[in-house]
């Protein structure tokens, strides 16, 4: 079973940090959305666990505002 993406805004010291936790077949496509000249985020750090990667990034406002809205429409979608 695939486990969806799922995102977070984590607060550590005051400064905003992105927390994207991914399957390991996804990390290579995230990393590279995450570091594209258009988001321009900075990869901080990343941990692994047995069946995914948390990879917590700085980025816009812009950028946490996307993918907020992202995973919250892709879970709750909205009917038609």
């Amino acid at each position: 079973m695939r486990t969806p993406p799922l995102f977070m805004i984590d607060c550590t010291d005051g400064e905003q940090l992105g927390k994207l936790s991914v399957s390991l077949n996804e990390v290579a496509d995230w990393l590279n959305f995450l570091a594209t000249p258009h988001y321009r985020a900075t990869i901080i750090s990343a941990e692994q666990a047995s069946d995914s990667v948390t990879i917590y990034f700085h980025g816009s406002e812009g950028l946490y505002l996307y993918l907020e809205r992202l995973f919250t429409e892709s879970l709750f979608p909205m009917a038609s």
